[in-house]
């Protein structure tokens, strides 16, 4: 993980431009999901703002890593992501996701699960609505990675709709 998670910190930065660490004018979070050769399994990294994310779960008066490090805030952060994040298969199959756990890192929430690898890569229908229910100006860019290829699916004021990306062979 610590490899896509280096990855994605180099993808987002330009999403995630911020003003001083208190603050910010883009409520913006990234997905990166790839199947790790070394386990076979697929991970869906979600990186959202920390405080961002305490305010859609009504935890504004708490540090984040302080929530992040006892059992129920890490349960908490799994189901909201659980159920705020969906990923299907071409004809439409929800992937079963397994919650590995969240950390914060500066500003940073980052949220982890894995799925079985996909057997068939050509086509995938992302839904993301992390934080949006909170922030109506909330954007979030999905990127796939399989094969070398990267598809990107980006969901935000006015497309929130479910995304479907192809893979081309």
């Amino acid at each position: 993980m610590l490899r896509l998670r280096t990855l994605l910190t180099g993808l987002a930065g330009v999403l995630l431009v911020a003003a001083p660490a208190s603050a910010h004018r883009v409520h913006a979070g990234v997905t990166e999901i790839a199947v790790n050769p070394r386990t076979g399994e697929m991970e869906i990294v979600h990186r959202l703002f920390a405080h961002d994310l305490l305010t859609a779960l009504d935890r504004d008066e708490q540090d984040a890593a302080q929530f992040l490090e006892t059992e129920a805030g890490l349960e908490t952060v799994g189901a909201y992501a659980g159920e705020r994040f969906r990923m299907a298969d071409g004809e439409g199959d929800l992937f079963e996701l397994n919650y590995v756990g969240a950390e914060v890192d500066g500003e940073f929430a980052w949220i982890y699960f894995i799925a079985p690898q996909p057997a068939e890569t050509e086509s995938f229908i992302v839904d993301n609505d992390l934080l949006a229910e909170a922030f109506d100006d909330q954007v979030m860019m999905t990127n796939l990675r399989f094969q070398s290829h990267v598809r990107t699916a980006m969901q935000g004021p006015g497309r929130r709709a479910p995304v479907r990306v192809r893979f081309e062979r």
